[in-house]
């Protein structure tokens, strides 16, 4: 026990400060990336994130004997989100039709392109196009709506509606890993029934009890700032930001499993080996499933 609690200390020392500085770093960025000039650098550094992202999936995805098209991938997954952004940016006064249809034909020409690619390689074409294709659905499309979030408020001059974008994507990245952390340390300190042993050995019922509490407590807590002291900035009521919390904390676990199911099957502990996170699609794994979910939560209301 003497050599154990040390090794849990430092781990968690790493994994705080990681984190920390990780959250500083995209609350600034997010708040320069509504400056117009400074908007491709947000679209480049949510491509970049996912590029690593699939990079990473595809790694795990070789464990298994598989060779997905590396190049093919990550290009569609580059391109894909950088349509994304030129819709968002819109009206176009060149083509409009194709830039409201371009993430959509870039989907499309992805898909295409692997049946091509392993027709003239040949190599398992049927397990190798699923592999292929998948990381781009998996890991793309989900990033891509970081984009779309940013930039879902028409720029229309209005201040108190200028960082709307801002907020929803801090309020999607707090909700999310608050449910890591809150699950995290209850789990640590309380947990004592297994979850999912054969997926995620440390996972607990109570530390995954404790993450939805501390997701819905965020998501009351952010719905607070923009209500009471931002002046009723965000149109999110109480009871909104109960079951958004619940669900998002929910959809969060569920991608945090979702790609320890992938590791497990690939007998792979960690997607990299960044210190105090493992890998960066390691990082975002809980948020390709909770973006989506707050991307149609501001669709629907």
């Amino acid at each position: 026990m003497g050599e154990k609690n040390p090794k849990k200390n430092s781990d968690l020392l790493q994994r705080t400060l990681v984190n920390g500085l990780g959250a500083m770093f995209i609350a600034l960025f997010l708040f320069l990336a509504e400056i117009p000039p400074l908007r491709w650098l947000y679209a480049g550094a949510v491509a970049a994130i996912a590029a690593v992202a699939l990079w990473e999936y595809y790694q795990i995805v070789r464990k298994k004997g598989l060779y997905p098209a590396l190049l093919l991938g990550l290009i569609s997954t580059v391109l894909y989100v950088f349509a994304i952004f030129c819709k968002t940016q819109g009206p176009h006064q060149f083509w409009p039709s194709f830039w409201q249809q371009a993430p959509e034909i870039i989907l499309a020409l992805a898909f295409f392109g692997c049946f091509v690619y392993f027709t003239v390689v040949g190599k398992s074409p049927i397990l190798n196009i699923s592999t292929t294709f998948l990381g781009i659905v998996y890991i793309g499309v989900p990033l891509g709506i970081f984009v779309r979030i940013m930039y879902f408020f028409p720029d229309m001059g209005n201040q108190d509606l200028h960082f709307r974008g801002s907020f929803w994507i801090i309020y999607l990245i707090a909700v999310t890993k608050s449910g890591d952390i809150g699950g995290y340390f209850i789990g640590r300190f309380f947990g004592r029934k297994k979850l999912a042993h054969k997926l995620s050995p440390n996972k607990t019922f109570e530390g995954s009890i404790g993450g939805l509490v501390a997701s819905t407590l965020v998501s009351l807590f952010l719905c607070f700032l923009g209500q009471e002291i931002g002046g009723g900035f965000i149109d999110f009521t109480y009871v909104q930001s109960i079951y958004l919390g619940l669900i998002v904390g929910v959809m969060g676990q569920l991608g945090d499993l979702a790609e320890s199911f992938l590791k497990r099957d690939a007998k792979v502990k960690d997607s990299n080996s960044i210190p105090g996170v493992g890998g960066i699609l390691d990082m975002v794994d809980s948020l390709l499933f909770s973006a989506p979910v707050v991307y149609m939560f501001l669709k629907l209301t």
